[in-house]
């Protein structure tokens, strides 16, 4: 299995499992039509802030049609519409993000947060652009590349921007074993800050919670370390992955009694799974 090959099933199978944690997105499939489907498990926060854990499954999608990318990317359905041509020394992509963010819509462990109130699904549309080596870094085994992403919630839940830059640095250990680290960043309007962690006064009576205020910016730093083994020698086939991943919440996001009093700055993730390529 080639660098190129490794690179897209890497990211394909674990980009639903990781929330915000960056992937690679220098290099890009072969030509032709691809599908590759992964499912996994992994360990989370019960939500954003939260100090428990869950376990969830995690299932992916990503492909290659008509020479243009798909891919999922935590909740996030990405296109790539530039289509694949023949590899460049610099690589490019660009296109609409579509996905949806469910903070706290379900059942919430923790009572004092819980009293706080269910919260909306938000649906978020946007868009990325990504730039990365495509012949290698320091070798032919290795990549380097950047990325941004903006979207915005346009179904009356947080109504603000989540902007998530990442540097993102991938590498071929033998023929069949490819690893990935990726340091990421998020930024988010004025409303998130204040829809997912201030708390009013009437929240704070129902929650024993105190009162909050909490305004947009820096939301969390974070890194992932990712690994993936091909079980065959072709680019189609199964393969293994796991990740580790932990960022930290800052600044009003941190100071917010729903991290500070009974949750957790620190935000770690685990998983494993298995995927196939066609």
């Amino acid at each position: 299995m080639t660098f190129r090959n490794f690179l897209a099933v890497g990211a394909a199978l674990v980009s639903p499992l990781i929330g915000s944690a960056a992937l690679a997105q220098s290099g890009r499939p072969p030509a032709g039509d691809m599908v590759t489907v992964g499912l996994g498990i992994g360990i989370s926060p019960s939500y954003e802030g939260a100090d428990e854990y869950k376990i969830i499954p995690g299932g992916n999608l990503r492909g290659t049609v008509e020479g243009h990318d798909f891919f999922l990317r935590g909740l996030q359905l990405n296109i790539d519409a530039i289509p694949n041509g023949a590899v460049k020394a610099v690589d490019l992509s660009l296109g609409p993000v579509i996905g949806i963010r469910s903070n706290r819509t379900g059942r919430v462990k923790e009572a004092q947060v819980a009293a706080l109130g269910d919260l909306n699904t938000a649906v978020e549309l946007g868009g990325f652009a990504a730039v990365g080596t495509a012949k290698g870094f320091t070798s032919r085994n290795d990549n380097i590349g950047l990325r941004v992403s903006y979207v915005r919630d346009v179904a009356n839940a947080h109504k603000s921007h989540v902007i998530s830059p990442s540097i993102e640095y991938s590498r071929r250990l033998g023929r069949k074993t490819f690893t990935n680290l990726a340091l990421s960043a998020d930024f988010v309007g004025d409303r998130y800050a204040s829809y997912y962690f201030a708390i009013s006064p009437a929240q704070s009576a129902a929650s024993g919670l105190r009162p909050h205020m909490a305004k947009g910016g820096l939301k969390s730093l974070g890194g992932n370390i990712l690994m993936v083994h091909s079980l065959g020698n072709r680019p189609q086939g199964w393969s293994l992955f796991g990740i580790v991943s932990f960022s930290r919440l800052q600044g009003d996001f941190a100071r917010s009694p729903i991290v500070a009093e009974v949750g957790s700055a620190n935000q770690a993730f685990g998983a494993m799974g298995i995927g196939y390529t066609f």
